[in-house]
């Protein structure tokens, strides 16, 4: 397939063997590659008896029966109707050229740069030549979408903006004749020369930080339900297009990451530095816009999305979104700088975080390891100084031994987080959180309270300060809170559940935190609470195996100790607590 393409796109009838051999296989032996290419034919000479190959070769070259094949490439030859033949390349162009080729590299993978260059262009002189001639509702959507492909790839060409700017009054009814004035033509051809280098504007796109709006639907979900949450989100993708400060991933694109099992991958893969997740409720949209080197919520709302004034309110919500997400991204621009200045730092601050997320001491102690070698390389790095304050927190509570010293450390490097970077919720967050362990109860929730208000959509911090709700015996505000978080952050870590397990208990709703540490899908952490919820149920039976499972991760386990070391402002709470413990035997 890859030799019927590189000769269907380089409009070559013949190649020679020798050329394809070290195309396709640069990274071995002359002779071994020569028999991977005899060994390709024979296979194809051997299919081809069922059904005839438009490939042919003798000992020196490779030919093309071009008759006898057909190419979506088609599309790209000259027709005379010019918004057909536009209509036809931004369907085609959808797709990233030879988008499922795997491990590609020297000479194949240069050319396939080259071609996605060269098929840009032609889509980009397609517009140039077609808008004018727009003036029907279809033929101007084909020219919004073309533009917003377009200036993914290449964000700052003015004369494309300039066709999107005036293609957004398709809203209106009356859309003039002659629309698009375009500045100037460009005369472009396929250039199939192997090795082309980037181009000024591409170079550029790179410096720009990238912004993905994943809809709530696969495209073909949201034709099946007649949804219109996916066409406000591609509306929200054009409205960005016009901004200068972000280049904008295409629609298509984001509907492939939406698709992604690993959508994490994807977006990083692709360079992405905000997401815009939104997922469908009733005749609801949720929306939250997600900073991803920090993994931070910094923006969400939700809208209502009604058959009435539904255009209005498209309009409405769109606009609302768009300045939203050009406001937040200046706002984080700094942010995004030191980031894309530092990628070996980037690098091991995103592996301390993905470590992180497992709620065991290898997991934090691997965590910490990437941390100390983040502020290595640079020892003000506010991000990395708040993960290490939560690794030594985690294990403080992990280990339930009351160990001072991994908290007297924690508010250290919270502190420093905090010094570094007054604007960082994370900062205030791990704060709050090591306070609360500190017994500094209303500093806790001081910090806490900060960390909310620079960052009202920030979950972890809200999770934070459900936890200390709860132990400052406000557990029915806790259980509030925690839910909220929850709900921004759906696929949560296994602590959202175990302080909704806790704030359940602490109303006596034992039967709740049974069923929240259910949803964990590492429960063993929270075992104690599990067994003291048992033992209040009075299923001995289910406390005395929860209890043999702290006693085998925990054997030095002692109770009384663990109950003075544990913060809660009123002693009810902690003889609760000691009432449940009990009752499942310890």
């Amino acid at each position: 397939m890859l030799i019927l393409a590189y000769m269907r796109a380089s409009q070559r009838l013949e190649v020679s063997r020798e050329i394809l051999a070290a195309m396709l296989w640069p990274d071995v032996d002359r002779s071994i590659a020569f028999k991977n290419l005899r060994s390709t034919l024979l296979r194809m000479r051997t299919a081809g008896q069922l059904n005839p190959l438009p490939l042919s070769a003798d000992g020196r070259m490779v030919r093309l029966q071009p008759d006898a094949l057909h190419s979506d490439l088609d599309c790209f030859l000259p027709e005379n109707d010019k918004l057909a033949r536009l209509r036809q390349i931004v369907e085609t162009m959808k797709e990233e050229f030879l988008a499922g080729t795997r491990n590609t590299n020297g000479p194949l993978k240069r050319w396939i740069e080259g071609q996605r260059q060269g098929y840009g262009e032609l889509l980009r002189a397609a517009v140039l030549d077609g808008s004018p001639l727009a003036t029907d509702r279809a033929d101007i959507r084909a020219v919004k979408i073309a533009c917003v492909q377009i200036l993914q790839r290449a964000p700052n060409d003015m004369d494309i903006r300039n066709i999107l700017d005036r293609a957004k009054i398709v809203e209106s009814d009356d859309v003039p004749d002659r629309l698009f004035a375009v500045p100037r033509e460009t005369q472009t051809r396929l250039d199939a020369t192997i090795g082309v280098a980037p181009s000024p504007l591409q170079a550029e796109r790179l410096s720009l930080p990238r912004v993905a709006l994943l809809p709530p639907d696969t495209a073909e979900d949201s034709r099946l339900n007649g949804s219109v949450a996916n066409a406000l989100v591609e509306d929200v993708t054009i409205g960005l297009c016009s901004l200068r400060t972000v280049s904008v991933v295409a629609p298509f694109t984001s509907e492939r990451i939406r698709e992604a099992d690993d959508k994490a991958a994807v977006l990083e893969k692709h360079g992405v530095i905000y997401a815009l997740d939104t997922k469908r409720s009733g005749d609801g949209l949720f929306t939250q816009l997600i900073f991803l080197p920090t993994d931070e919520i910094i923006w969400a709302e939700r809208f209502t999305l009604t058959a009435e004034g539904l255009t209005t309110q498209r309009s409405e919500i769109s606009r609302t979104i768009t300045q939203t997400i050009a406001r937040q991204v200046d706002e984080t621009a700094a942010a995004q700088l030191d980031f894309a200045t530092r990628p070996q730092m980037y690098l091991n601050y995103l592996q301390g975080m993905q470590h992180l997320s497992e709620l065991s001491l290898p997991g934090i102690r691997r965590a910490r390891k990437k941390f100390r070698e983040t502020l290595r390389l640079s020892p003000d790095f506010a991000p990395a100084l708040a993960g290490m304050a939560r690794t030594l927190t985690t294990e403080w509570l992990l280990t339930a031994r009351g160990d001072e010293e991994l908290l007297v450390a924690a508010e250290q490097k919270a502190m420093a987080a905090v010094h570094h970077n007054g604007n960082l919720a994370a900062g205030y967050r791990e704060l709050g959180v090591v306070q609360l362990y500190l017994q500094k109860l209303d500093e806790s929730l001081e910090a806490l309270s900060t960390a909310e208000t620079i960052s009202p959509h920030y979950a972890d911090a809200l999770y934070s300060h459900a936890d200390s709700l709860v132990h400052v015996t406000r557990p029915a505000d806790g259980l509030v809170k925690i839910k909220k978080a929850i709900e921004l952050n759906p696929l949560c870590p296994d602590a959202y559940f175990w302080t909704a397990a806790g704030a359940s208990y602490f109303l006596g709703e034992f039967e709740n935190a049974v069923a929240y540490i259910g949803q964990m899908r590492d429960a063993r952490p929270a075992d104690r609470l599990l067994a003291a919820s048992w033992g209040m149920i009075g299923d001995k039976n289910k406390a005395r195996a929860s209890r043999q499972r702290v006693l085998r991760d925990n054997p030095s386990f002692d109770l009384q100790r663990w109950l003075e070391v544990v913060p809660m402002k009123e002693s009810w709470q902690r003889e609760l607590y000691r009432e449940g413990l009990t009752k499942a035997g310890f």
